[in-house]
């Protein structure tokens, strides 16, 4: 399929907090992603959104140094990333949530959220001041500090995932199919506390298989098809379009 850029020139003109320019990656001799380039601007949401294999995941990977390009850059807030570690990329600002939650499911919530925060443990005011706003983001999880990971429910599980991933202090937080498992009304909740994690200042980057959810709180969108982007623009524009309504969103 040729490639539809709907990008306007305002959000060319922008410095991206995060971008893949013209990226290249393979698996052994098999090539996953071929001439990606994908950016986002600060505190924006970017949702990249495909089928299954469609190579959003190993995206992932990539930022966070999982992975290396054979071709391309990875660049955050203006520096490569190629070069550094997962640690590195970590304490630059970039956390990602990974799929299926994760979490450690014979810590406390409470532990699960000092791992979190291990990068910045020696910034213990930091540390505090995220720990406040992780529990006014997600109250029940305050209510249930104590408790063990492993007996909260799907979507709280998710909650503490993300609220985990905050605890490192991220500029730019990455999620891995953060619906997955949760029912339609969770989903709705979810994506409700993610657009507000990007009203506070983050940039926040979403795979998703649930292109509707996705797009829904996006303010721009990718479309993956074979390793390929095969659509991109305002995430309003791309729900219009005939191709992601027919394919994606069940239109």
């Amino acid at each position: 399929m040729t490639q539809a850029v709907l990008t306007p020139p305002e959000v060319q003109a922008g410095t991206a907090e995060l971008e893949l320019s013209h990226v290249d990656v393979f698996y052994g001799k098999v090539q996953i992603l071929f001439d990606l380039s994908i950016r986002a601007l600060p505190g924006q949401i970017v949702a990249v959104i495909g089928a299954n294999g469609a190579g959003k995941s190993t995206t992932l990977n990539l930022i966070v140094g999982r992975l290396r390009p054979s071709a391309g850059e990875v660049s955050f807030r203006g520096r490569s990333l190629q070069q550094r570690s997962v640690e590195q990329i970590v304490a630059s600002g970039i956390a990602c949530v990974p799929q299926r939650r994760r979490i450690f499911s014979t810590l406390t919530v409470r532990e699960n959220l000092d791992v979190g925060a291990y990068v910045r443990r020696h910034d213990k005011r930091a540390v505090q001041a995220t720990l406040d706003e992780v529990f006014e983001l997600f109250p029940v999880l305050e209510r249930k500090a104590n408790e063990m990971g492993g007996v909260l429910s799907g979507g709280e599980q998710q909650m503490l995932a993300i609220a985990r991933g905050l605890m490192a202090g991220p500029r730019l937080l990455l999620l891995d199919e953060p619906s997955m498992g949760l029912s339609p009304k969770l989903t709705t909740e979810m994506f409700v506390d993610i657009r507000r994690i990007a009203r506070a200042g983050r940039t926040v980057v979403i795979v998703e298989q649930n292109a509707f959810a996705a797009l829904s709180v996006a303010d721009r969108g990718y479309v993956l098809e074979g390793g390929r982007v095969a659509l991109e623009g305002p995430a309003a524009q791309l729900m219009r379009d005939d191709h992601v309504r027919a394919a994606y969103l069940g239109a």
